[in-house]
């Protein structure tokens, strides 16, 4: 099954990069880009500038934990007569350097200069020299800045864009930038193949056929048109028994595949025919319940979060069973201090059951067992106890993630791993909807986990 509504809420609440973040990039960018504008150095140079990269091109998602998102921002020059190719790459070091903002931001990469946000983000600034290519018409040529081997290298960065935008123009409703976020999420959560974002973008792009699909059903949403791009990226791998040379679609003479070796290739060819066996079996999938448990399995535990609507007590765990696979329920948003794991999936993550008790706490014993979709009190304890065996000398870690204006106001979200026993007690001290998880791993694999036990906090 497609799930539209599922994929919809996963990408807004888990893939996409959240407004905040973005928000604060755009402004950072701003900033970067008017400092470059009004340097003696760069200011007779500048012509205009243009994000690039990931965020150019729309296909930016959130970062996992302990990582960074990155901005690039090409600044495009009139040619200096005086400069050699290194020059432009340690001029605009030299003007963030000696700006008390940004000296202690700035330092140098091979083709640019980076500006690193501590913990949370970094701008790449890439000089791009325009030329013209012949001195009666209007065609450029374009360079970036080679600052290692003091050369020019012939690129043409917004005829890249374009040529995103409209293959994503074929697909219609952005389902193929949505879909390029998926692959990206895919592969920096599974941790099972390495491939740079201009090379995956552009292998995913290249599927697309401008004359026919603009009137197939093969785009019709964001699933249909994941599986029909993960089925046509592994048709093109299988009929390559050997790294081809994948070449920028506007720049031949510019290949991706520089940075992957047929080790890598072979890795990655693996792992999407892999990936494609279990997006077909979930789509193919007829019932709901298991089509989900599926879906899953390809992109982890903060695929389908789910509350019910009611917060009163159900008396009957079928009956509410029943009614969530009926989708009457509200999604919840899974926050951002919720972070993900960080650990190498095992093929396949095992699902565990985690049984849940709570009493109050003045009574000694836990007697009564916690139904899907109840309300706790507070000041009560839950217990939540593995009721699966558990491989030997593997390592139990419980993400416990609080909501709400109460559990914010005393610093209380937490969402952090903590490591334990297949026992763990909480207490239930604020109003609102919070996640508790189980993590099975040994030799920092990801054996298995429960998936999210909601509690549902009242007064």
């Amino acid at each position: 099954m497609k799930h539209v509504k599922i994929f919809n809420n996963f990408m807004k609440d888990t893939v996409n990069l959240n407004e905040t973040r973005l928000n604060k990039m755009q402004i950072a960018s701003s900033a970067v880009v008017k400092v470059v504008k009004e340097s003696s150095s760069f200011s007779d140079l500048y012509i205009e500038d243009s994000p690039q990269g990931s965020y150019g091109h729309r296909t930016i998602i959130k970062p996992l934990p302990a990582k960074e998102f990155d901005a690039d921002i090409v600044i495009f020059l009139n040619k200096h007569d005086d400069w050699e190719a290194k020059d432009y790459i340690k001029e605009l070091y030299s003007i963030f350097k000696n700006n008390p903002i940004y000296k202690d931001k700035v330092h140098y990469n091979t083709r640019c200069i980076c500006l690193d946000y501590a913990g949370d983000f970094h701008v790449d600034v890439v000089p791009c020299i325009v030329t013209s290519k012949y001195f009666f018409l209007e065609e450029k040529n374009y360079f970036v800045c080679n600052r290692a081997t003091n050369e020019f290298e012939e690129t043409d960065p917004e005829a890249y864009k374009k040529w995103i935008k409209d293959k994503n123009a074929v697909v219609k409703n952005n389902n193929l930038i949505k879909s390029i976020r998926l692959f990206k999420y895919l592969r920096d959560v599974k941790k099972t193949f390495s491939c740079k974002s201009i090379l995956l973008t552009t292998l995913i792009s290249n599927s697309v056929q401008n004359i026919f699909d603009a009137l197939s059903d093969d785009f019709k949403d964001l699933p249909t048109s994941f599986k029909t791009l993960i089925d046509r990226l592994d048709l093109y791998l299988q009929a390559n028994a050997t790294m081809p040379q994948i070449e920028n679609p506007v720049q031949p003479s510019e290949t991706f595949t520089r940075h992957w070796d047929e080790l890598k290739y072979q890795n990655f060819r693996s792992f999407i025919h892999k990936y494609k066996g279990w997006v077909d079996d979930a789509f193919d999938e007829p019932d709901r319940e298991l089509s989900i448990k599926k879906w899953r399995k390809i992109f982890g535990g903060n695929f389908h979060a789910v509350v019910m609507k009611s917060e009163s007590s159900i008396s009957n765990e079928s009956n509410c069973l029943d009614s969530l696979l009926n989708e009457s329920c509200t999604y919840i948003s899974i926050p951002s201090h919720c972070i993900p794991h960080k650990w190498i999936e095992a093929d396949p993550v095992q699902d565990i059951t985690v049984n849940v008790h709570y009493k109050d706490q003045t009574r000694t014993q836990f007697i009564n067992k916690l139904i899907f979709g109840s309300t706790v009190p507070k000041k009560y304890n839950v217990k939540f106890e593995i009721a699966n065996s558990l491989p030997e000398d593997s390592q139990i870690y419980w993400q416990v993630t609080n909501t709400g204006s109460e559990a914010g106001l005393a610093n209380q979200l937490r969402g952090t791993f903590i490591e334990g026993e297949a026992v763990r007690e909480e207490s239930t001290s604020y109003k609102g909807n919070h996640f508790v998880e189980a993590f099975v791993v040994k030799s920092g694999y990801l054996l298995a986990r429960s998936g999210k036990v909601i509690i549902s906090i009242g007064n």
